[in-house]
């Protein structure tokens, strides 16, 4: 973390970043598709398209074959993580290997509730997929580290099948991943969207 982010510069978001060494370029227990809102009428919104070919791409690209769908329903009706599932399902993903999370109403919260299901089923890592390498960068990072403190995610650029790449947080959970420090949080903070921790509910548990 102080190497990613202690550097005198905002971290990279859309720019190139850190490749994906080997040890993480390997199949996860999971792929954790974080959430975004329906549009008003409940049709899935760009963002949620994006993130489910980019969820599926990870899975084509051997990085995981379960999923964790996350997102409850914070700016209209629509449970973000159903239609997430609906996507995936619609794209050749069996129904029975995604999990549906549907509390979470901020990424705090989407890495809260998605680490409990997967203590409860023994997994330790996911791929951890957003379609905006800020949201990833700038907020996950935080929030999972810094907030939430069950696991670290670090954010690393993987190499797709098509050729492209594509930034994912590989997300691994304590003990099997070294607990992140408050040095660490300490060089995050000031430069990521660690914004009102205090009043986040994942952050109090």
């Amino acid at each position: 973390m102080i190497d990613q982010y202690g550097g005198d510069d905002p971290p990279a978001t859309f720019a190139p970043g850190v490749a994906a060494p080997a040890c993480v370029r390997t199949k996860h227990d999971a792929i954790m598709v974080l959430g975004c809102p329906n549009e008003d009428g409940g049709a899935p919104s760009t963002c949620q398209i994006a993130r489910a070919d980019l969820a599926v791409s990870a899975m084509r690209a051997g990085l995981g074959d379960d999923f964790i769908t996350t997102g409850g329903h914070v700016q209209n009706a629509w449970i973000e993580a159903e239609t997430l599932r609906d996507l995936l399902v619609s794209r050749g993903v069996a129904r029975e290997r995604i999990a549906v999370e549907p509390q979470a109403e901020h990424t705090d919260e989407n890495i809260f509730w998605s680490t409990r299901i997967m203590q409860a089923r023994g997994w330790t890592t996911a791929i951890v997929v957003s379609e905006d390498p800020r949201h990833l960068v700038m907020t996950a990072v935080c929030d999972s580290n810094c907030c939430v403190r069950l696991g670290r995610l670090t954010i690393f650029d993987f190499e797709m099948t098509t050729g492209a790449t594509a930034k994912l947080g590989h997300y691994e959970l304590l003990p099997n991943a070294p607990a992140v420090t408050d040095e660490e949080c300490q060089v995050i903070k000031p430069k990521l969207m660690c914004l009102n921790l205090g009043n986040r509910r994942a952050c109090a548990r």
